[in-house]
């Protein structure tokens, strides 16, 4: 059950994230696991309410990146 839940969570990463994107939280994600963690958590939330319409370039993941270390 897990298992099929991480890959559906990759699976709408994909969807709304640019591969720059992508990229640029993969080398994130080697420093600050956590922080990455609790973006994609906030992204699928906003994509499952339907509020991301297009993919997030690597200038808005840094932004949302920034805002959120900064709390």
């Amino acid at each position: 059950m897990e298992a099929q839940e991480a890959e559906e969570k990759r699976q709408i990463l994909r969807k709304i994230i640019s591969p720059e994107g992508r990229e640029r939280l993969g080398r994130v994600k080697l420093v600050k696991p956590e922080l990455v963690s609790q973006l994609e958590d906030y992204l699928i939330k906003l994509y499952l309410s339907g509020r991301i319409k297009k993919p997030l370039s690597e200038e808005e993941i840094i932004k949302l990146l920034k805002s959120l270390s900064s709390k």
